[in-house]
């Protein structure tokens, strides 16, 4: 449903951060009990102080001179070596860009539930904050991340390789780097297969990128062959095999920080992956092996050395008759006019630059006006735009474009708002906004989102309402386009979207994907972006004039700004701004999020997984939430549609909702004869009075460290038909962990679970408990299960089950087993789902009741077998089970039990946390005979069938 995980911004106190992200991990579903618990809005991160003021001047004249580019290539989220990223992008001022072959939609998620194709929207929002902090650009290939893969053939099975080649040509056609950077070697030392194939991949699109005969359709969509320079790769895992160091522990004076420190914010973005790395002072330094250069005997003396950085170096040579004669001359107008803004910049004030960026960009914009299209004229307009950005953050004008509403419906008027604040001492003329307007007043064939219409209207879309201290009028829309120093204009539209495609989707999720591979739209504009671009944008365009001379300051106490020189520099300038929403919170402040277009109507449906056991005839209720999104009242009725095996009550519900106003309807549903083994959908369905239908459920993916995006899916309940029961009258507490839907499952399957709270974990409040069920990572995500481990042990010695699903190396490390464990790095894991598994002691109560389990039960297993099993093990402890991964020797560190005191202790490495919301029966069924264990059954059985589990 819409609104996700409630964030919070960077400014909230860290215990209210924390609180919010603690309830993330403590409760069965983190998104709607944050959501339901309080009413934050997602508050966009403040930019750092590098990105405001002087400092940002000053590091984009570190742009401005020559053309740089470098691009990274990896297989994942948190492959790319920021530390190289920053130092290049806001030290050097290079063009960077990160690709990541993969949105890492097959990873775990430490700060919520999502997986899948929601962990992917996550973890792109995260490189979106990473780049956002390094400097850098992010692209994408279609590769889904289907899980760890151990060898290069099963990746390429996946990600064909002429595929994947193929999108990171395309990449480095479009941003056209000078160097290529691989993270990986393409060989089996990178051990990921994913690593692997990201090293091959990287190797032969730059033999590719300029070669017309390879991938020559790519020419359709805008792009021409361009050849890089370089190859590196990265060296960090063999930094003895490095040819070139690239430093990133210098101080840099505009950061206040070393790159490598700012790397690691950028780092600390990666939070679902547990990345939070430390900002660590001294010397650092980027290992990198040169691979192929087509730079000279001295390509390898500097990490740009043998490239062409000047710009005159992007004009061709000989030039063509196409081009200006005189380019190269306009070229050296502009580069003068930098170097006399350059000496004109101070340290307390950078308005003393602007005459001279004016003089550079008419120099850049004449020479843009008169280049033929291609490459470089892109060069050019891209150094126009970056010029035009610097002289305004010089002169003091912020440029802001504002929506007044944070999600836009299809067909219904928002109100937007393009504010000009010329905060400097220059005038400001010809201001002229204007938002972006699909052509012919209707959306194009395969256009995703469009503003159909833009119309001027007096009032503003921002209004904060009534507040004793800051009330304030609107500021007023100037007729002449004139905007004095120190004044505020404003220009409102109210605009109307049009039509989105088939759903609110991501671009790379509106099509069903082709195995392991997403399908991109036709539009070539929107592929390998993170996200769509934003639904509503303005340019304004304005003619800024400074005296040709700096200010010369007023003497102390003096009224007035100083004595100027009567000269005056000016230039058209255009910038273009992303419309964001901008809102007032009573208790945080002002907020900015980002607007997402949206459904009229969202439908979702609670729970989204079901199991059936199919001697259960009674009904279940199933819940359909129903959302306004938009800005009228909506009429209808609510249904859930299960088909013909079932019996639905009520047929249908009535709703009548307000703008913004929500109902959830419960549902009842029953099998109407015996249930098969098999597999059904139960869909939800909002119908308004007008006839539209609606069946989607919109997710809003928010998070404080992200920028939000929206995940739209069927709403529908996928249920699995099946033998599962459980021991009755069996006490399960649950200790939630990350990403953890096994309460649910064991709540499904029949039996009755309490979450645990600290409070109850501190105290050892476990009565009436029989069994202690720890979830995924629970004693990372969990701090007070750490600090009670003592009665969780103790719970077991008195007679209790206690099982323990996968945990990392703070596992082992902290000594919580009750016997001595260890884990090998990196940890042995099972990543063929369809691995071969052989059970050890087929006669114990893990496979023999209340579900008789055996080798049919791991058939239909999704993404792999498990994670993090232990490699050592106190003799007292047995493994049931054996697994080999193709090549590799067999491992029984999956599923281990040992009597402690009068009880059970469990350890598990299977994944049950991928299986549940597949539906998996053998996952459900097993996972119920666990908590369903008993000591004296255990011990009865062992004692029969002996301790040991027969040799490898």
């Amino acid at each position: 449903m819409a609104g996700g995980v409630l964030a919070v911004t960077a400014l909230v106190p860290v215990s209210l951060e924390r609180a919010v992200a603690a309830a993330a991990t403590a409760t069965p579903s983190a998104e709607s009990a944050a959501a339901s618990a309080v009413a934050i809005p997602h508050v966009a991160q403040d930019p750092p102080q590098w990105e405001r003021g002087a400092a940002s001047v000053a590091l984009r004249f570190r742009r401005l001179d020559g053309v740089k580019r470098a691009l990274m290539i990896g297989a994942h989220p948190d492959d790319e070596d920021t530390g190289l990223l920053a130092a290049l992008a806001r030290g050097r001022g290079a063009e960077t860009a990160y690709l990541s072959l993969s949105r890492g939609e097959g990873g775990q998620n430490l700060i919520g539930s999502r997986l899948g194709e929601g962990l992917g929207i996550v973890r792109t929002g995260e490189l979106e904050a990473a780049r956002a902090m390094d400097g850098g650009r992010q692209y994408f290939t279609r590769a889904f991340d289907f899980g760890y893969s151990k060898t290069l053939d099963e990746t390429a099975r996946h990600w064909p390789l002429e595929e994947v080649v193929r999108d990171i040509v395309f990449v480095i056609r479009t941003f056209r780097p000078h160097v290529i950077v691989s993270v990986f070697s393409g060989t089996p030392r990178d051990r990921h297969g994913q690593h692997q194939l990201s090293g091959v991949a990287a190797r032969e699109a730059f033999e590719a990128a300029g070669d017309p005969r390879r991938f020559p359709e790519l020419a359709e969509h805008g792009t021409e062959p361009w050849t890089p320079v370089k190859l590196y790769q990265s060296a960090r895992s063999s930094p003895t095999d490095a040819t070139l160091r690239v430093p990133t522990g210098e101080f840099d004076a505009l950061l206040g920080m070393s790159p490598f420190q700012l790397a690691m914010a950028s780092r600390s973005r990666h939070r679902s992956q547990d990345m939070g790395a430390p900002q660590l002072m001294g010397a650092r330094e980027s290992p990198l092996l040169l691979v192929a250069s087509r730079g000279g005997e001295n390509g390898d003396a500097d990490f740009f050395a043998g490239v062409d950085t000047t710009l005159a170096g992007q004009l061709p040579d000989p030039l063509p008759a196409a081009w200006p004669p005189d380019a190269r001359e306009r070229l050296e107008t502009y580069r003068a006019a930098l170097a006399d803004a350059r000496s004109a910049l101070a340290a307390d004030r950078s308005d003393g630059s602007v005459p001279a960026l004016l003089r550079g960009a008419r120099a850049l914009r004449d020479l843009v006006r008169e280049a033929p299209t291609g490459p470089a004229r892109e060069t050019f307009a891209d150094r126009l735009a970056l010029v035009s950005e610097t002289a305004l953050a010089a002169a003091g004008v912020v440029v802001d474009v504002r929506a007044d509403r944070n999600l836009l419906v299809s067909g219904e008027p928002a109100g937007v708002d393009a504010i000009v604040w010329n905060g400097g001492p220059f005038a400001l003329q010809d201001v002229t906004p204007a938002i972006e307007v699909a052509d012919g007043g209707a959306s194009p064939e395969g256009a995703r989102f469009v503003v159909l219409s833009a119309s001027p209207v007096p009032d503003a879309a921002t209004d904060f309402g009534d507040s004793f201290f800051f009330r304030s009028d609107p500021p007023e829309t100037p007729q002449d386009g004139r905007v004095p120093p120190g004044a505020v204009a404003r220009w409102s539209w109210q605009v109307t979207p049009g039509a989105r495609g088939s759903s609110a989707a991501p671009y790379f999720l509106e099509q069903a994907r082709d195995g392991s591979m997403y399908v991109w739209p036709e539009d070539a504009r929107l592929w390998a972006a993170p996200f769509d671009p934003a639904p509503v944008r303005a340019a304004v365009s304005l003619r800024l004039a400074a005296p040709a001379a700096a200010p010369v300051p007023a003497p102390s106490g003096t009224p007035g700004e100083g004595r100027r020189d009567s000269r005056a520099e000016s230039a058209m300038l255009e910038v273009a701004r992303d419309a964001v929403h901008v809102g007032l919170d009573k208790a945080l402040g002002e907020y900015r999020e980002r607007v997402l277009p949206a459904p009229a109507l969202d439908v979702g449906v609670r729970p989204k997984t079901m199991v059936w056991p199919l001697a259960d005839t009674a009904a279940r209720e199933v819940a359909v939430e129903v959302a306004n999104l938009s800005a009228a009242p909506r009429s209808g009725f609510a249904r859930l549609e299960a088909g013909e095996a079932w019996t639905v009550e009520p047929a249908a519900a009535a709703f009548s909702l307000a703008a913004g106003g929500s109902a959830s309807f419960a549902f009842r549903v029953a099998p109407k004869g015996a249930l098969k083994p098999d597999a059904h959908v139960f869909r939800a369905v909002a119908e308004e009075t007008s006839g539209a239908r609606f069946d989607g459920d919109y997710d809003v993916v928010a998070h404080p460290h992200i920028p939000r995006a929206a995940l739209h899916e069927t709403a529908a309940v996928r249920v699995s038909a099946f033998p599962l029961t459980a021991r009755a009258g069996v006490g399960v507490g649950y200790v939630m962990g990350s990403g953890d839907e096994g309460a649910d499952a064991l709540r499904q399957a029949g039996m009755t679970v309490e979450t645990l709270d600290d409070a109850q974990l501190r105290s050892g409040a476990f009565e009436g408990l029989d069994v202690l069920v720890l979830g995924v990572r629970a004693y990372e995500t969990r701090p007070g299960l750490a600090a009670a481990n003592d009665h969780v042990l103790a719970f077991a010695r008195d007679g209790g089950t206690v099982v323990v699903q996968y945990n990392k190396y703070e596992y082992p490390q902290g000594g919580f087993a009750p016997y001595p464990v260890s884990m090998s790095r990196p940890h042995d894991r099972i990543a063929d789902e369809t691995a071969p598994v052989r059970i050890l002691l087929p006669r114990t109560p893990i496979f023999q009741g209340p579900n008789l389990v055996g080798p049919a039960d791991f058939d239909g297993w999704v993404q792999e077998r498990g994670l993090y099993f232990l490699s050592e093990w106190d003799p007292r402890f047995t493994p049931a089970l054996e697994m080999t991964d193709p090549g590799e020797a067999p491992k029984r560190g999956g599923l281990l039990v040992a009597p402690v005191g009068d009880g059970l202790y469990v350890y598990t490495g299977l994944a049950f946390f991928r299986q549940f919301p597949a539906g998996v029966p053998g996952a459900y069924r097993l996972f119920a005979n666990l908590a369903s264990l008993r000591a004296e059954d255990w011990r009865a059985a062992t004692r029969s069938a002996g301790a040991q589990p027969p040799r490898p």
